[in-house]
């Protein structure tokens, strides 16, 4: 075995236990803090758009990454279901990981890319930081609270989202969360080559 694999290795062992410790110090806090809690699914449809960011599916034509970037759309697809008609009513606080949940092939994820440390690399549930970064741009242009929000380590290639107005998300301590305004749902949907993610005004 070589240094660098050596290396490799020991850098992997190093980031699961700090991200191990990071996750008991949310789930700390989420007791002694804000309460986060479930939002309620809407039954019927809401009101007009107050914020729509359409993002593409598709952003490489390499063939190489094909199969990552089948699995991104995967990984987006349970996401916006899991999303979709969450209702917030003024004060509610959204929490990504509240909602999506733990991500593990048990629940239909699959490998995608996802950035760490400055380079792309394949993971479970890999792709996700789309969903979170339109919900994020949507919560800006409707006025919500930013309560946590967190930079990429570095620009994503072809990304639609320049640093600044992205939001990365890892289960489950490297969170999105904001506060609503106003009565708000949200819609997310994936249509043949694009996220739509749009927040509604509850009638």
């Amino acid at each position: 075995m070589t240094d660098d694999h050596v290396l490799s290795r020991t850098a992997l062992i190093v980031f699961a236990i700090k991200a191990q410790l990071l996750r008991l110090r949310r789930a700390f806090a989420d007791l002694t803090g804000d309460r986060v809690r479930r939002l309620m699914k809407a039954s019927q449809p809401s009101g007009r758009a107050l914020a729509e960011v359409i993002t593409p599916l598709y952003s490489d034509d390499n063939p190489h990454e094909r199969a990552l970037q089948l699995g991104k759309v995967q990984n987006l697809r349970i996401g916006a279901r899991a999303l979709d008609g969450r209702m917030m009513a003024p004060g509610a606080l959204f929490s990504f990981w509240a909602h999506v949940g733990r991500p593990h092939r048990g629940r239909g994820f699959v490998e995608g890319r996802e950035l760490r440390q400055g380079c792309l690399i394949p993971t479970i549930a890999g792709g996700l930081c789309q969903l979170s970064n339109s919900l994020y741009c949507a919560a800006q242009l409707t006025g919500c609270e930013i309560v946590e929000r967190h930079g990429h380590t570095a620009a994503i290639p072809d990304s639609p989202f320049p640093a600044g107005e992205d939001a990365t998300v890892f289960w489950n301590y490297v969170d999105l969360r904001f506060r609503s305004r106003t009565p708000l749902c949200l819609r997310v949907r994936l249509s043949e080559r694009d996220l739509i993610v749009r927040l509604e005004a509850l009638s």
